[in-house]
């Protein structure tokens, strides 16, 4: 599935939609509770709906109009609703203010992100001094390891360091996650 479109939306939100790196990779991450957290590539908004409690203000942001839609309707009814906002855009040009978020995630969608340097660029812009950026990739996926070289590469290339890098099991899951600054 190479095309992200309204079909793509469906298969990913029923296959993927609640997968657990959303919640794993989040539960030991200290969030400031008055600042905010931007999630790119949001999909379902299940990592927001996770943390919606912890911090007043999140914003998703999907370039799938129709993925946008289906995080809306897991949205309806979520104790944190009021405070989660979802936007359609690409991680190229990100929606949002410059020096805004706290914290920025990407959770398995930096592999989808047609120009990765300027996705990389977008975070830098919109992250605040001293935030942190968290990036999850699938430890199950075919070439998991080389990607995930490649990701530290032209992440560190882009200007960010690494604070944490660890691999991760649970719930019947492996993956990595990684926390960086971008100073």
């Amino acid at each position: 599935m190479s095309t992200w479109d309204a079909d793509t939306a469906e298969w990913y939100a029923a296959k993927y939609g609640e997968y657990p790196t959303n919640r794993l990779a989040l539960d030991d991450i200290e969030l400031p509770a008055d600042g905010w957290v931007l999630d790119i590539g949001c999909g379902t908004a299940a990592a927001l709906r996770h943390i919606g409690t912890r911090v007043v203000r999140l914003i998703g942001v999907d370039p799938v109009p129709r993925m946008v839609q289906i995080a809306a309707e897991r949205l309806a009814g979520h104790p944190a609703a009021d405070r989660i906002e979802l936007r359609v855009g690409p991680a190229e040009q990100l929606p949002v203010e410059d020096d805004a978020a706290d914290v920025v995630l990407a959770f398995d969608s930096f592999d989808h992100w047609p120009d990765q340097t300027a996705g990389l660029a977008e975070v830098r812009r919109v992250l605040k001094p001293g935030g942190r950026f968290v990036v999850v990739k699938d430890g199950g996926v075919p070439d998991a390891e080389s990607k995930q070289a490649a990701f530290v590469a032209v992440a560190e290339a882009a200007g960010f360091t690494v604070l944490d890098a660890r691999e991760m099991r649970g719930e019947g899951v492996r993956f990595a996650r990684w926390i960086l600054s971008a100073g």
